[in-house]
């Protein structure tokens, strides 16, 4: 054991100065900011909107069958 023991100290040390340094790995990314914080304000009022119009083709109201076979 008396041969290893120098061995060992060296590799203590080394990895002892390295945390030291703040060589740890790799550094983070910095964080997004975080989003703002919702306020009580009132949506604005938006445009009164009027009913769609048909675009096609449209079964009467008057079919019994609505072009269902027999």
């Amino acid at each position: 054991m008396r041969p290893s023991l120098p061995r060992l100290c060296a590799a203590a040390s080394l990895a002892f100065a390295l945390a030291a340094c703040g060589i740890k790995g790799n550094p983070r990314a910095p964080r997004p900011a975080p989003p703002p914080a919702p306020t009580a304000e009132t949506a604005p009022e938006q445009p009164r909107r009027e009913p769609v119009e048909p675009s096609g083709p449209t079964v009467p109201p008057s079919a019994t069958d609505a072009g269902l076979p027999e």
